[in-house]
């Protein structure tokens, strides 16, 4: 299955459970407190942010990048492809409260539609194949059913599992794609 494929899945699954449980979710235009702190997406990712990027006005690209890498820059940015299981919690927990380089000041994604596939399911609780693994956002499911749990959740399966070559972080991936694209 294509990425992309995979992409359009993850959007559908989400307005399936949007449809189905509108009370459970709390996700909307502005509401952005997943689009804080620095997590790991996919080199699968890179390609769909850099199509993003190059569909922006300059001027918005320019401050997208601009913000990007004085993140990279300012907080002591590890390489994740390198390190230990340890060192990227301790950045993670670092990096907690700092906003994607991406959000605006009215909590709206620029890149909407080319965002990763991680921020595309992240308001859903997740399982692996048959195993339930649990919630991830505070906001969402906090009055549901565990079997309504259990329908919405999204199936890590789905997803291609990260080996340390494919890890990256938003804001590095924005900073090699300007990088190679000479922004």
């Amino acid at each position: 299955m294509s990425y992309r494929r995979i992409l359009k899945q993850a959007d559908s699954f989400f307005r399936q459970v949007a449809q189905t449980q509108p009370q459970a979710l709390q996700c909307g235009k502005g509401c952005s407190l997943c689009c804080y702190g620095l997590f790991e997406i996919g080199a699968a990712d890179i390609p769909i942010i850099a199509e993003g990027l190059t569909k922006m006005h300059p001027a918005r690209r320019k401050m997208v990048v601009a913000r990007a890498r004085e993140i990279y820059e300012t907080s002591e940015h590890p390489a994740l492809r390198e390190c230990s299981p340890i060192e990227k919690e301790k950045f993670f927990d670092r990096t907690a409260s700092t906003p994607c380089p991406n959000l605006n000041e009215a909590g709206e994604c620029l890149m909407y539609e080319h965002r990763p596939l991680v921020c595309r399911t992240f308001g859903l609780p997740l399982r692996n194949g048959d195993r339930y693994i649990g919630d991830v956002c505070d906001l969402n499911f906090s009055e549901s059913t565990q079997t309504e749990k259990e329908a919405a959740a999204w199936d890590l399966q789905w997803e291609d599992e990260l080996g340390a070559e494919d890890e990256y972080t938003i804001p590095e991936a924005i900073v090699l794609i300007a990088r190679m694209r000479g922004w």
